[in-house]
């Protein structure tokens, strides 16, 4: 799990305010950065200037452009849990149907990685040449999508379903990896800003979830567990005054 020591071990104390400042204003020039897939092609300099800094203010507070990195994709990784932990807590969430919280989880997805779409592509060349570029998504991924599986878990009233938890989590990690593929390239089909992704990635989701699928694939699963969390059949209001992570 993400906490906020994870992140202080590549952030160099700021102790002061204004230190504090400077650093946050690093941090929002680089997920800016990201966002425009500029990071490669940028040298600490060009970050340090966009953050409105010195380079002896950028080296201040992190060791290097490599510790930057991962610090930004942290703080990202940990926005986007937290605003899945809040739409999964919503007043409206609670009183819908399975039907339409399913797709409304699945809308919410889609419009997060539109948002994100720079800075995914970004994040996923990077770890093309370095595989741990890819450790702060692989940390966060599993826990923006808990609450949201334990939400469908508690409607279906299987919060203690080994099966259920298997097929969810089976399910979600098919509908992200279209996702992810469709922000890394504009694909024909399944475009990220087509409506038809949203129906498409609906429609998996609930096959995985509801439908017949053979015992064999479900057997490969019987020895996952829900965490705990998830066990405890906690509401989506009660876990939402529970924030995933710290930010930065």
């Amino acid at each position: 799990m993400v906490t906020q020591a994870n992140i202080a071990s590549l952030v160099l104390p700021a102790k002061q305010a204004r230190s504090r400042m400077k650093r946050d204003r690093l941090l929002a020039a680089g997920r800016e950065l990201l966002n425009r897939g500029a990071f490669e092609a940028t040298s600490i300099s060009d970050i340090a200037k966009e953050g409105g800094c010195s380079v002896g203010a950028f080296y201040q507070r992190f060791p290097d452009k490599e510790a930057f990195f991962s610090v930004v994709v942290e703080t990202v990784m940990a926005d986007i849990a937290a605003d899945a932990e809040r739409f999964v807590g919503a007043e409206s969430i609670n009183k819908a149907s399975i039907e339409l919280a399913l797709a409304e989880c699945v809308n919410h997805w889609v419009q997060t990685y539109r948002h994100y779409r720079g800075f995914f592509r970004t994040v996923i060349k990077k770890a093309i040449h370095s595989e741990a570029a890819w450790d702060p998504v692989r940390r966060m991924a599993p826990l923006a999508v808990e609450p949201f599986i334990a939400m469908l878990a508690a409607k279906c009233g299987k919060s203690e379903s080994k099966s259920f938890y298997y097929r969810a989590s089976a399910g979600f990690q098919i509908a992200i990896g279209v996702m992810l593929n469709a922000s890394l390239h504009r694909t024909v089909l399944l475009n990220l800003d087509s409506d038809e992704l949203v129906d498409w990635t609906t429609e998996i989701l609930r096959h995985c979830l509801f439908d017949k699928l053979p015992p064999a694939l479900l057997k490969r699963g019987s020895g996952l567990r829900p965490s705990k969390s998830y066990s405890r059949q906690k509401s989506p209001a009660r876990r939402s005054r529970n924030t995933l992570t710290t930010r930065t």
